[in-house]
């Protein structure tokens, strides 16, 4: 039988969880974070809800990486982000980082979703998208997936600007990609 389910990844604080859940019939979600301040409040949130929350930072592969801190609600697992000047609350100073645990993500997808399901995934990872979605793509594990809402980062970080267009592409062939801002 086929499951309606929803991955936050980058869930934050919660909001499109809360959308996700009150405008359908989603089945189950997930949120992964990695970010510890938040994840406390998210499971408080969600608490009663088919919601479950995963204190995880999504990658390449499992294992420990640091999460560079800023803004309660602004971390990564990348250097180099550019502050924009519109938007200081996303700022990272990299004075500040905690050691996260990461996940194999198209492992995880592999091991929690069926080609039966009917998947959507938000993608808000601070510029992490770049490797990971080229992950998804190489495993194969992209085609899980039935839409993917996706935030790119490329003018935050600009070592990632390269692969932008390329990436993009790439997902667009092989799922529904919606930009999400």
């Amino acid at each position: 039988m086929s499951r309606s389910l929803y991955i936050d990844i980058g869930a934050n604080a919660g909001d499109t969880i809360a959308e996700q859940m009150a405008s359908s019939t989603t089945d189950f979600c997930w949120g992964i974070e990695p970010n510890p301040r938040l994840c406390a409040v998210l499971r408080q949130r969600f608490a009663g809800q088919p919601v479950e929350i995963l204190e995880y930072a999504a990658w390449i592969s499992a294992g420990t990486m640091p999460l560079y801190l800023g803004d309660p609600v602004s971390s990564t697992l990348l250097e180099g982000k550019v502050t924009l000047e519109n938007y200081p609350q996303f700022a990272i100073t990299y004075d500040e980082s905690v050691a996260v645990q990461t996940l194999d993500t198209a492992q995880w997808l592999n091991d929690h979703v069926t080609n039966d399901d009917a998947v959507i995934v938000k993608m808000d990872i601070e510029g992490a998208e770049y490797q990971v979605l080229r992950h998804l793509l190489d495993s194969g594990a992209i085609e899980l997936i039935n839409e993917l809402r996706c935030e790119f980062h490329a003018e935050r970080f600009p070592a990632s600007a390269g692969d932008h267009d390329r990436i993009v592409a790439e997902v667009g062939a092989r799922t529904k990609l919606v930009i999400w801002r």
